[in-house]
């Protein structure tokens, strides 16, 4: 049973080497033994002392992800499992100014270079690729035909 002292070192200890989600460090304090009236209290601490910025967080997260390819639809999802809402992220996108045409664009000719779909099957492969990365059908389209 870690008491508040501990939990605070070890919020900080964490917190100085990455950002988390309130709900990430909540739940990594839990696991060290901490009550939830303490984790509370740690939690509060670290807000007030900008330790921990959610909205801090998630902009790290949303350029972490846009960087790696992945679209709106796979970084909502990602946020939700961090007690995120779909309007902080949309929030987040719009004040980063992402052109996600433009991502999934070079996202697919990363991928695909300049080659054209002959059959059906693979255009459904490629799209389907394209969805579990997180894109609208719309951006796919946009995607596929700029290309060919």
């Amino acid at each position: 049973m870690a008491d508040l002292a501990d939990l605070k070192r070890m919020a900080l200890n964490w917190l100085s080497r990455r950002d988390y989600s309130e709900a990430q460090l909540s739940q990594r304090l839990s696991r060290q033994g901490g009550e939830a009236d303490d984790i509370a209290k740690v939690i509060a601490w670290c807000k007030a002392e900008n330790y921990l910025d959610q909205q801090r967080f998630i902009s790290m997260l949303v350029r972490s992800r846009v960087n790696k390819g992945y679209g709106l639809g796979y970084i909502v999802q990602e946020c939700r499992q961090q007690n995120i809402s779909r309007e902080q992220v949309l929030q987040c996108a719009a004040e980063l100014e992402i052109d996600w045409f433009a991502l999934a664009q070079q996202l697919y000719q990363k991928k695909y270079g300049q080659s054209t779909v002959t059959e059906y099957k693979d255009k459904f492969k490629r799209m389907a690729y394209m969805q579990r990365r997180g894109f609208s059908n719309e951006q796919i389209q946009f995607a596929i035909n700029q290309t060919e």
